[in-house]
């Protein structure tokens, strides 16, 4: 929450990972008075960006939601499908644990959000309080996200605030890079990545390309689990430039997730938002994402099928950690058989299924049956929309320098701690790492 003048400004409203019908959970309440606050900036449509958004609506906020039209339109997608499954998970607690707290929201606060959404361009600037001025940037990360950009008077001074909110990958053929950004005197970035080094695109496409030639030699499954906002979309370009660009072989490609195929067809609603190169690929079929190889799973009976399909096959379903949704059933069927795979192309938290897969366990439980992992496991994370240590360092150097303050979020301490000394060259004062409800005066 940003204090400018006698303005009070949210920057996203995120989810925090903890259950959400646990009466003690951080998703409950929040740290202001949602009454108070003038406006909610947000940089894109993740949940963790996005998330709680309802409960500040059903606490009193009544002010605009700023984002740009993507995102807009995916925020009611996807705080839709939330509600669901928060009105699922509240019921199960009241059968089950007896719950009393109310549900964190419900469908109808959803629609409010919905209601106070204001869509803006990127790169116009525009007055949404009186004196302070935002722009949006393309931030690169999905399709929607933006870095914002605040201007404002202190006293007879010109300042200038950035937040990246979730920076993308350079050179990953679907999105442009990340917008570069001068002359800022308060930075606040995200450090998902901050210590590690992903793998450049052309070497990912030729990983994936060795797992399609290996299911067309031994007639076998590929089975993809993956976020239904981003990683979807860039897998299905990605195969359909292994398949058109490159000539390799091609395969049905079949995406089981209902709500991913909803934020597909947003996808094709933006088509300027992708690169020239991109749009050169997709405009060989009649709609984007979409082409003779691609098949879209409707009904929970369209998935069932999918068991008695023979021959070579990818199937991209969510959850993208395997512990929720139709990918559940896929793994359960492929990774008993030597001939099939299983690529990750997500991050994994800890305890979850994904993370099990990951780290090699062989003897696991899925859907509550004992199951034991015959196929192999690949592990492309470099498919993340999150910039990497190189990407970071390559933004900053970018920025000028002169950088006043800055900060850094959105990252476990170890990826803060390994990228602050590259952020430190660009910032006049010591780069800060807040703590949860830390207040810092700039």
């Amino acid at each position: 929450m940003l204090e400018i003048g006698k303005h009070r400004v949210l920057l996203d409203c995120g989810l925090h990972d903890h259950d959400r019908v646990d009466p003690n959970s951080l998703n409950r309440e929040f740290l202001f008075d949602p009454r108070t606050l003038d406006a909610v900036i947000l940089s894109h449509a993740h949940n963790d960006h996005i998330g709680r958004l309802p409960r500040l609506v059903r606490q009193g906020f009544k002010g605009n939601i700023y984002a740009t039209h993507a995102t807009g339109d995916i925020t009611g997608v996807m705080l839709r499908d939330s509600a669901r499954i928060q009105k699922n998970e509240w019921a199960h607690a009241q059968a089950t644990q007896h719950c009393l707290t109310d549900p964190l929201f419900e469908l109808i606060d959803v629609e409010h959000v919905v209601d106070q959404i204001r869509r803006i361009d990127y790169k116009v600037p525009t007055e949404i309080l009186p004196g302070l001025s935002m722009t949006y940037h393309d931030a690169g990360h999905i399709l929607g996200s933006a870095m914002v950009e605040l201007k404002f008077k202190e006293g007879d001074r010109d300042r200038k605030f950035v937040f990246t909110g979730d920076l993308g990958r350079r050179n990953m053929g679907l999105l442009p890079d990340p917008t570069i950004l001068t002359g800022m005197d308060v930075l606040i970035s995200e450090s998902t990545y901050g210590g590690k080094v992903l793998e450049p695109y052309d070497v990912l496409l030729k990983r994936l390309h060795a797992i399609l030639a290996r299911a067309h030699r031994k007639r076998g499954r590929v089975i993809i689990p993956a976020f239904s906002l981003g990683r979807t979309q860039r897998l299905i370009y990605c195969l359909q430039e292994l398949f058109y660009r490159f000539r390799v072989k091609p395969m049905p490609i079949f995406v089981d997730s209902p709500l991913s195929t909803r934020l597909t067809d947003i996808h094709r609603d933006f088509p300027d938002a992708y690169t020239p190169e991109a749009r050169r690929l997709m405009d060989r079929d009649e709609e984007y994402f979409g082409s003779r190889y691609v098949e879209v799973c409707q009904t929970p009976e369209d998935s069932r099928r999918l068991n008695y399909h023979s021959g070579p096959m990818i199937v991209i379903a969510s959850s993208g950690m395997c512990d929720a949704g139709r990918v559940r059933h896929h793994l359960l069927h492929a990774v008993k058989e030597e001939e099939n795979a299983v690529v990750i192309v997500s991050y994994q938290a800890e305890g979850t299924l994904g993370r099990k897969l990951v780290d090699g366990q062989r003897d696991i439980k899925i859907l509550d049956r004992d199951v034991q992992v015959r196929c192999p496991v690949y592990v492309l994370d470099g498919f993340s929309g999150h910039a990497d240590a190189e990407d970071l360092a390559w933004w900053y150097a970018q920025t000028g320098g002169g950088i006043e303050t800055a900060f850094l979020v959105h990252g476990e301490p170890e990826s803060m701690e390994a990228i602050a000394p590259t952020l430190q060259k660009f910032v006049k004062n010591p780069v800060i790492m807040p703590e949860y409800g830390s207040i810092h005066e700039v």
